[in-house]
């Protein structure tokens, strides 16, 4: 009964695909190839072989699901968590509270999540760049492996980049259209991301922290040509409002606490405490106390590096590493792609806000992650926005020249 369920789901999210490809042809042949790629790993996951992460916290987010959902829909609701990481066990315990338990079922969810996420990039991009460079970016998407695996295990990640792309489609039409009401839209994703996982509201923050300085600025400008800009003195007061909440200690953050929470000690103990398993950096990246600033700096730099594009050759000890390292690879080569592609990132708004709260997320997760295995999930989460600031210059084929990016740089972006 339970695989039935999950037959079930895994079809509906099929035929929803399927409409997708209907109505949207230059799309079809991507997500009909995610779609079957994900399904294969699925299966293989359910009846074969355990998938890479597909235990430990996939196991125990299901335990708990099943926990808010084995007494009936009314318990489950009255369960409901709050923004922590419970929250997506409850969203899993629900339907099981109406419709059995399935992890089959909770896969197709996240399998939801995964095909919605590469239609909604695509069609982002569209607007962004161009056709051609959406094409690429779906493809790069859908046969990208940790995306791949992500969507086809049953946890948080394809849910929390899912609301990272909404966050980043609201900024976006926040820059082009000057309009505010897109900020409630970028807010809307970044805080549904932080259901999913606490830290990632420090996006947010940083967004609003932007949208306070720009309102501010025009206000400033408007004084002074004695003519009151109404709007960016309203939405400067409504930041204010928001984020006192949160410096005020108003706020709890799961993982993080409240503001007043934020201070070295507590960040260290964290991060030293992570420090366990095959999979951890080392000693090297130990920081305590009475650790100097410039060593501080300097390992900082170095955990975003390992946070980023680990493990590297040297840190392989077992065969499941080697999956991690050629993940690592792939990050490199984006990094690459972001660099080559510097000029046109800082020089447009709407990619610079997106490329300073990347930057925001790589230094927190840099530091609250202590060891590869975690650091594979957790830079999954960026994957998308890293791809669409380096969109144009996704090769299309498996050669890649000097020449080629100079073309995609000397290229006018319109917007």
């Amino acid at each position: 009964m339970a695989d039935l369920l999950g037959f079930v789901s895994i079809g509906l999210v099929s035929l929803m695909t399927i409409l997708i490809g209907l109505r949207w042809s230059d799309i079809s042949k991507i997500i009909y190839i995610a779609l079957s790629v994900r399904i294969i790993f699925i299966f293989i996951g359910h009846y074969i072989v355990p998938l890479p992460d597909s235990t430990q916290d996939a196991m125990g987010f299901q335990e708990l699901a099943w926990s808010y959902g084995k007494n009936g829909f009314y318990d489950a609701l009255n369960n409901f968590p709050g923004i922590n990481s419970f929250f997506y066990s409850w969203i899993i315990g629900v339907l099981y509270s109406l419709l059995g338990r399935s992890i089959l079922m909770a896969q197709s969810l996240s399998l939801l999540f995964g095909i919605l996420s590469i239609f909604i990039a695509w069609l982002f991009t569209k607007k962004l760049w161009d056709n051609q460079t959406a094409n690429k970016v779906g493809w790069v998407l859908a046969l990208f492996p940790s995306l791949i695996l992500y969507s086809a295990l049953p946890l948080r990640e394809v849910f929390q980049s899912f609301f990272l792309l909404i966050a980043v489609i609201g900024i976006y039409y926040w820059v082009r259209d000057y309009s505010n009401r897109y900020i409630f839209l970028a807010l809307f994703g970044f805080i549904g991301a932080t259901f999913f996982h606490g830290p990632l509201i420090f996006g947010g923050i940083v967004f609003l922290l932007i949208v306070f300085f720009i309102n501010f600025q025009k206000m400033i400008i408007s004084i002074l040509s004695l003519r009151l800009d109404i709007n960016a003195f309203v939405f400067s007061l409504i930041v204010i409002f928001i984020l006192q909440y949160f410096f005020l200690n108003k706020i709890f953050i799961p993982k993080i606490g409240y503001f007043e929470d934020l201070n070295l000690g507590y960040i260290l103990r964290e991060l030293n405490a992570r420090m366990i398993g095959q999979s951890s950096y080392g000693d090297w990246a130990i920081i305590n106390s009475e650790s100097t600033l410039f060593e501080i700096f300097y390992k900082s730099i170095l955990r975003i590096i390992y946070f980023l594009f680990s493990p590297f050759p040297w840190d392989v000890q077992k065969p499941a590493h080697i999956i991690g390292m050629m993940d690592g690879f792939l990050y490199l080569f984006l990094f690459y792609l972001m660099i080559c592609n510097r000029k046109i990132i800082w020089n447009d708004i709407f990619l610079r806000i997106t490329f300073i709260i990347l930057l925001t997320y790589f230094f927190i997760f840099a530091i609250g992650v202590s060891n590869f295995g975690a650091g594979l999930r957790h830079r999954s989460k960026f994957v998308i926005e890293i791809i669409l600031l380096i969109a144009p210059l996704i090769p299309s084929s498996i050669y890649f020249h000097k020449k080629k990016i100079k073309k995609f740089l000397k290229k006018k972006v319109k917007f």
